[in-house]
C-alpha cells in the first residue's frame, strides 16, 4: 500500500545534528542519515521493547545525543540502552548531567527526568560516520480500547536531515499478525505499510524522505491479544478519527521523542529547541530554549490574530483551526458581533447548550474575519442561533471548512508579517522570517510565556490592563484562557469586574464565558483531544522541535494526506481529500443555457486562468415514471426516450455542494441526474 506525504510535524523520533559557525549554528552540508531502522516488540501486556538503529555520517561536533519522550499519556519509559557500531554498550548512568564534557559523556548513556517526561541521552564520543542502536521499553503504548486494542504512534519524526531509507517492523512474540487479527495504517511518508506474510506489521520507504516528512502509524488488534493491557477512555474508533483528522493538518499533536546534538563546543551547553530556522537571506538561526526567553507582556504584531498564527506558523509551532476560530470568537464578543450564551434547545436535550447569536446589524469588516463569519451563520438556525449540538452533528464538515479557512487566515498573515518587514519570501519563492522578524517572533514566545506566568511575572509592573482584552483573545488562540483569566481576577479582581462587564458577564460567569467557548471550538474538531495531552495512546515519541501538543490546520503548505489501510475503503471517506471533482449534468437542450449561467454563478469550471470551462455531448435518456411523480416530460408508467446533454464540469470539491445546489435551481427535471466524481489528479 502506498503510503503518502504527510507535511506536517506530528509525534515521534528524530535526529538533528547541530554545527556552529561563529555566532550562527547551521548544518553541515556532509551531516546525513543514511538510515534508521526500528523494530518493536510488543508483549502482552501492551508495552513495548523499542529498538532503533541510526546509521548517522559527518558528525564533528557536539557532546551528546538525546531523545524526548514528552505527554507520554501513562506510559513510562526504562530499560535504556545504547551499543555503538562496536558492539561496546555504554555503561548506564543513574543520573544523567548535560554539563559535562564530549570526554566525559564518552561511552556513558542515561534517562534525564524532565518536567514534561523523560530524555534519552548518551556521548557522541569520537567524531565521524557512526551507527547506534538504542533500546529502551515503553510501558502502556498498547491499550484496551473496549472494541480493538492499538496504539497511535509516530516513529520518526520530521529530521532536519531527513533520511535516505526508513523502516519499522512490528511484531509480537509467540503470535503471528495477520489480516485476522490486525491493521495497520501509514501517514507521513512516501513508501508502504503491510501485514507481511513473515506475521510482522511492516512500514518503509520507497524513496528518500524530504524534510517534513515523518513515519506514523496507527495499529489495530484484537483484543485477545492484549488481555493485560490498559484500559483507554476511548474507543478505537474514536483514536482512528483522532488519527484521520490530524489532516488539517494535526493536525494532531506533537508527542514526543527527539534525537539531538546538543553542546555546541567545548563543553558550553545549549538546549536544543524546536530545531533551526532558516531565514529569507539564507542563514540560519536557532531559537534558544523556553526558560532563555524573557517574558514580554507588549502585544505582538500590533494584535492581529493571522500574523500571529502565521508567525507561529513559521516557528514550526501550528495552531490548531478551532483555536483559531476561539480567538475571533472571543473579539467578536467583545465587538457585539456575537454573544456567547447558554440556552435551552428546545428541540434537544433537557439541560441548556452553549450557543452562538449572531448579530446581523454589526458584522466583522476584515475578509478572512468575514470568511469565517460566513462559515458559522450558515449554520445558524433562523433565529441567527448556531448550537453547539448543531456543530457536533456536522463537525467533521464544519472542520473541514475551518481547515481551508485556516489556510486564507495564515496567507493573510503571512502578508502583514511582509508588510511589517518580519518576513520576505526567499529565492525560492518561500515565506522565511526576516533576521529583525526572527528576533520579533522570539518576543512573541516570551508573550506566550508571560500569558502563562501572568500572576507571577511583575518584576517590570503590571501591564496595562487596557491590554487585557488583547491579552485574552491570544490566550484563547494559546488554549490557555481559561488560566489566564483565573490570573487576571487574582492580579486585580476590582478591575476584573469591570473587565467582565466589556463582554456581557459578571465576574463570577467570565471563566464560565471562556469554558463556552473553548466547548464551541472545540466542538468544531470532531474527536480531537486538547493541547499539552494525548489523545488516548496517542503518545510517545515524537520531536522537541516540533509542535508540542499542537494540531495544525492547514497552512504551512504541508497539508497530510490520509492514508487507506490495507482494507479498501470506499464511500465518503475514502475520497475525501480529492481536491477536485468532476460533476456530470444529464438536462434538457432547452434549459443549457441557464445551466451555464448557474455554472458561472458558482465558479464552477474555472481552471488555470479560464472559467467556465465546460464540455457537452448528445445523448438519449431513458427513464419510466412512477405512480405519485411529476414528470416535466413523459407520462406515468410509460418509458420515454428522450435527447439530452451530458453536460461536464470541473469543479473543486469543497465547491460542489453550492454547485449542486445551483445546477438543482435551474434544472427542469423532478428527479435531476447529477454525478459527482472525484477525480484522482488533474493536469492544472
Amino acid at each position: 500500500m502506498k503510503v503518502n506525504r504527510k507535511k506536517t510535524l506530528l509525534l515521534s523520533a528524530i535526529f538533528t545534528i547541530l554545527f556552529l559557525f561563529g555566532a550562527v549554528p547551521v548544518f553541515a552540508a556532509e551531516d546525513a542519515i543514511p538510515s534508521i531502522r526500528v523494530e518493536a516488540a510488543l508483549q502482552s501486556d501492551g508495552s513495548a521493547v523499542i529498538t532503533e538503529v541510526w546509521s548517522v555520517r559527518g558528525v564533528y561536533s557536539g557532546t551528546e545525543y538525546y531523545k524526548v519522550l514528552n505527554h507520554m499519556d501513562n506510559m513510562s519509559v526504562h530499560s535504556f540502552t545504547v551499543k555503538d557500531e562496536s558492539g561496546t554498550q555504554y555503561q548506564t548512568l543513574s543520573t544523567w548531567d548535560a554539563d559535562r564534557s564530549r570526554e566525559e559523556k564518552a561511552g556513558t548513556c542515561g534517562i534525564l527526568k524532565t518536567t514534561d517526561g523523560y530524555e534519552l541521552c548518551w556521548g557522541i564520543g569520537t567524531y565521524g560516520d557512526h551507527q547506534y542502536t538504542i533500546q529502551y521499553v515503553l510501558d502502556g503504548l498498547v491499550k484496551d480500547y473496549g472494541d480493538y486494542a492499538g496504539f497511535y504512534h509516530q516513529f520518526v519524526s520530521d529530521l532536519s536531515s531527513a533520511p535516505e531509507a526508513i523502516s519499522v517492523k512490528i511484531r509480537m512474540a509467540n503470535t503471528s499478525l495477520t489480516e485476522n487479527n490486525a491493521r495497520i495504517w501509514g501517514y507521513g511518508f512516501p513508501g508502504d505499510v503491510q501485514i507481511a506474510g513473515s506475521g510482522i506489521l511492516t512500514a518503509a520507504s520507497s524513496e528518500s524522505l524530504d524534510g517534513g516528512d515523518y513515519v506514523n502509524l496507527l495499529c489495530r488488534f484484537e483484543r485477545g491479544l492484549f488481555p493485560q493491557a490498559a484500559r483507554a477512555d476511548m474507543s478505537f474508533e474514536d483514536l482512528q478519527k483522532n488519527a484521520e483528522n490530524e489532516e488539517s493538518p494535526i493536525a494532531l499533536y506533537i508527542l514526543g521523542a527527539v534525537f539531538a546534538v546538543l553542546l555546541i563546543g567545548g563543553g558550553a551547553s545549549f538546549a536544543f529547541f524546536h530545531s533551526r530556522y532558516k531565514l529569507a537571506d539564507g542563514t540560519a538561526v536557532r531559537l534558544a530554549a523556553r526558560n532563555q526567553i524573557e517574558p514580554a507582556w507588549s502585544v505582538p504584531f500590533g494584535g492581529s490574530i493571522p500574523a500571529v498564527y502565521a508567525a507561529m506558523e513559521l516557528l514550526r509551532k501550528g495552531i490548531s483551526c478551532d483555536k483559531l476560530m476561539g480567538a475571533y470568537l472571543i473579539r467578536w464578543q467583545k465587538a457585539g458581533y456575537i454573544s456567547i450564551e447558554e440556552r435551552k434547545n428546545p428541540q434537544g436535550k433537557k439541560e441548556p447548550e452553549e450557543v452562538i447569536v449572531f448579530r446581523p446589524e454589526q458584522t466583522p469588516s476584515a475578509a478572512v474575519e468575514q470568511s469565517l463569519y460566513a462559515i458559522l451563520a450558515a449554520r445558524a438556525d433562523p433565529d441567527g442561533i448556531l448550537w453547539s449540538s448543531v456543530i457536533e452533528k456536522r463537525a467533521e464538515k464544519l472542520y473541514e471548512r475551518l481547515t481551508e479557512w485556516a489556510v486564507e487566515a495564515k496567507s493573510e498573515g503571512e502578508k502583514e508579517l511582509i508588510l511589517l518587514g518580519v518576513a520576505a519570501k526567499d529565492k525560492n519563492d518561500v515565506v522565511r522570517f526576516t533576521a529583525s522578524g526572527f528576533e520579533q517572533a522570539v518576543r512573541m514566545i516570551g508573550f506566550q510565556k508571560y500569558l502563562i506566568g501572568m500572576k507571577v511575572q511583575q518584576k517590570d509592573g503590571p501591564a496595562p490592563r487596557e491590554l487585557w482584552g488583547d491579552y485574552l483573545v491570544f490566550a484563547a488562540l494559546f488554549d490557555i484562557g481559561e488560566q489566564v483569566l483565573k490570573s487576571m481576577e487574582a492580579l486585580d479582581p476590582a478591575y476584573f469586574d469591570t473587565f467582565s462587564e466589556l463582554y456581557g458577564y459578571n465576574s463570577y460567569r467570565m471563566v464560565y464565558f471562556m469554558t463556552m467557548t473553548n466547548h464551541i471550538s472545540s466542538t468544531a474538531a470532531p474527536n480531537v483531544s486538547g493541547i499539552g495531552g494525548a489523545a488516548g495512546s496517542v503518545g510517545g515519541g515524537g520531536f522537541s522541535g516540533g509542535r508540542p501538543g499542537v494540531m495544525q490546520c492547514g497552512g504551512g503548505g504541508k497539508k497530510p494526506v490520509k492514508i487507506l489501510n490495507p482494507v479498501k475503503e470506499t464511500g465518503e471517506m475514502a475520497v475525501k481529500h480529492f481536491q477536485y471533482c468532476k460533476i456530470e449534468i444529464f438536462i434538457p437542450k432547452t434549459h443549457f443555457t441557464a445551466l451555464q449561467k448557474a455554472l458561472q454563478g458558482v465558479d464552477a469550471g474555472h481552471i488555470g486562468n479560464y472559467d467556465s470551462c465546460l464540455s457537452y455531448s448528445e445523448v438519449t435518456g431513458c427513464w419510466r415514471p412512477l405512480e405519485g411523480s411529476s414528470p416535466y416530460i413523459g407520462k406515468e408508467k410509460a418509458v420515454s426516450s428522450e435527447p439530452e446533454l451530458k453536460v461536464e464540469v470541473t469543479c473543486l470539491r469543497d465547491n460542489v455542494d453550492p454547485t449542486v445546489d445551483a445546477i438543482k435551481r435551474v434544472h427542469p427535471y423532478e428527479v435531476p441526474v447529477i454525478n459527482v466524481i472525484p477525480l484522482y489528479r488533474t493536469s492544472f
